[in-house]
């Protein structure tokens, strides 16, 4: 569980006497509070979610919303029966979302066009590769990083080369690839698209 965040009470507005956390006291006091629960809070929320990140979003969450209907509540225990119940919805509120998410995915990945999608894009790259295996070594490596997301720049840093040989370097190696290649058509047109955005 990471840290307690800083909380500056600097930035919480003035609420009425009637609250918890009245004016006398109530930037303190609600500090105070806050440093002493939250990391039993997010305790309790990590229980349901198994994730410490999305547990302490829900608590920091729940404070927030706590200092903004502190009006509502006159004793310590009342607030902190507030923030369990408050934490517990949001967390099971979260899985039942990622469920559906998951849920939605899966059916996704059951259907035919998926799988289509899916065969026909592995069949692309193996064809691509197939094709950058048999360019030269420089080449192949050139166009390698290119499709990792290298620019022209950091091609020439990592080979040790200038930036006018990797552009050269390029532009043969996809004139070697369209030619390849030509009988997919398909393939010739993602090659055309690389090649206009990484040269």
């Amino acid at each position: 569980m990471k840290d307690i965040p800083n909380f500056d009470p600097q930035f919480i507005p003035m609420e009425s006497d009637n609250s918890l956390f009245n004016q006398n006291t109530n930037k303190q006091a609600f500090k105070f509070f806050f440093e002493s629960y939250y990391t039993s809070f997010c305790l309790f929320a990590n229980k349901y979610l198994k994730d410490p990140a999305v547990s302490q979003d829900i608590v920091q969450d729940a404070f927030l919303y706590l200092w903004n209907k502190s009006d509502d509540f006159n004793s310590e225990s009342s607030a902190k029966s507030y923030l369990y119940k408050y934490i517990k919805d949001r967390s099971l509120n979260y899985l039942r979302d990622r469920e559906l998410r998951q849920k939605i995915e899966l059916e996704k990945m059951k259907s035919e066009i998926f799988l289509r999608d899916n065969l026909i894009e592995e069949e692309t790259y193996s064809i691509i590769f197939d094709a950058i295996r048999v360019l030269p070594p420089q080449a192949q490596r050139v166009i390698e990083l290119s499709l990792d997301g290298l620019k022209n720049q950091e091609i020439a840093e990592e080979l040790s080369i200038s930036i006018n040989t990797v552009k050269t370097i390029k532009l043969r190696a996809y004139a070697s690839l369209r030619l390849e290649l030509k009988e997919n058509i398909f393939i010739l047109f993602m090659l055309h698209f690389a090649s206009s955005r990484f040269i």
